[in-house]
């Protein structure tokens, strides 16, 4: 894991606390530490970080710093430094900190994925704030005999883990993503060889690194398919990592609410597969309606369509009466783009279009912070 550490060398407080982290990291964590805007550039133009660590706040070259690391996929961790008391903004409120606060200093807080403070008093500030509320409590080493310096790294490192393990669809590669649509194939089916007639999917033999590994589980995991991803790869006798991602912490989005399962939502009781289907339909519509959308909703849905014939042309006749169709058709678009389903379990032809990719992004971002 590679960090980048900016902060602010003529704050000496700062400096010891960035270096104590440097000198008591745990193995496996590099760290790179800059105070100055043209260091922290040539180092973010050269081999990619996975995170940027800005200590301190109200420092103007941190927002162009943060924003070339954001738009690289570098993640984001602050640690204010006590900087964002009450006391501190109300010096010079209105001639700096209004002005700092309004231009960047509110939406780099905002933006990270875990703000570290230091004590009680700072973390009720922030509470009051509101700006973010992923805060994580870290006594300071070098102001309290209260913990040493190895913990003190210990904890941030753990922080530095929580954070690459949440949202962990966008840190996959392509390769990955194409490992784990074959996965979901062969977990819904029981059978590998559907993975043969979806030729757009990633070859079943790719090899995948145990960063990646851990990416697939927590992602499973957090979306509730983990037991389609463990028949998967045990259908595709794949080789993986001992990684019980139940045991692994990581952050959610705002407001984020544990999606439902179909049959949670609608129950089981039903005259026919259609008015199952209808049934459906509506409530995945509702979800969308309330971003509560996610790849679990599709996964189970390929596996009712695949498991359950329906009357297709009454079916598409009840849609269309209900203004479904359409979507339904979306629906059938991103079931195949994402978890295999072939045009054989298709009761209606699938459409692709900027609606369609709309639903598509709903479902990458699910877990987006």
């Amino acid at each position: 894991m590679r960090i980048l550490h900016y902060y602010d060398k003529k704050d000496n407080l700062v400096s010891q606390h960035v270096k104590m982290l440097a000198d008591n990291s745990v193995m496996g964590v590099e760290n790179f530490l800059a105070s100055e805007s043209e260091q922290a550039r040539t180092l973010l133009q050269g081999t990619p970080f996975d995170l940027l660590h800005l200590h301190g706040c109200w420092r103007n070259s941190s927002r162009s710093i943060a924003h070339m690391a954001l738009r690289q996929g570098t993640r984001l961790v602050l640690t204010p430094h006590g900087q964002l008391q009450s006391w501190i903004q109300e010096d010079r409120f209105w001639q700096e900190k209004l002005p700092k606060r309004i231009l960047y200093q509110q939406e780099l807080v905002r933006q990270a994925y875990a703000v570290v403070v230091q004590g009680s008093m700072e973390q009720e500030c922030l509470d009051r704030l509101a700006w973010n509320p992923r805060t994580v409590v870290i006594r300071n080493a070098v102001l309290t005999n209260s913990t040493s310096p190895q913990e003190m790294a210990r904890q941030t490192f753990d922080v530095y883990r929580k954070v690459m393990d949440s949202n962990p669809l966008e840190l996959m590669t392509d390769d990955t993503r194409g490992l784990l649509k074959n996965i979901l194939i062969a977990g819904i089916t029981g059978d590998q060889r559907w993975i043969d007639s979806d030729r757009s999917a990633a070859p079943a033999d790719i090899h995948i690194d145990q960063r990646q590994w851990r990416l697939v589980f927590c992602y499973a995991h957090q979306e509730q398919i983990s037991d389609t991803i463990r028949k998967g790869i045990r259908v595709m006798a794949l080789d993986t990592p001992d990684i019980d991602a139940s045991q692994i912490s990581y952050f959610l989005p705002d407001g984020y609410q544990a999606t439902q399962s179909i049959q949670q939502a609608i129950g089981n009781q039903f005259p026919s597969e259609n008015e199952r289907l209808l049934a459906t339909f509506r409530q995945l519509s509702k979800w969308v309606a309330t971003r509560q959308f996610s790849i679990r909703h599709l996964v189970e849905l390929n596996r009712e369509l695949r498991q359950y014939p329906c009357d297709e042309d009454e079916l598409a006749d009840e849609l269309r009466e209900r203004r479904l169709w359409r979507f339904a058709s979306r629906l059938m678009q991103l079931a195949s783009e994402l978890t295999g389903l072939t045009e054989g379990f298709m009761p209606m032809q699938p459409t692709s279009d900027r609606t369609t990719r709309k639903l598509r992004k709903q479902i990458d971002n699910h877990l987006k912070i």
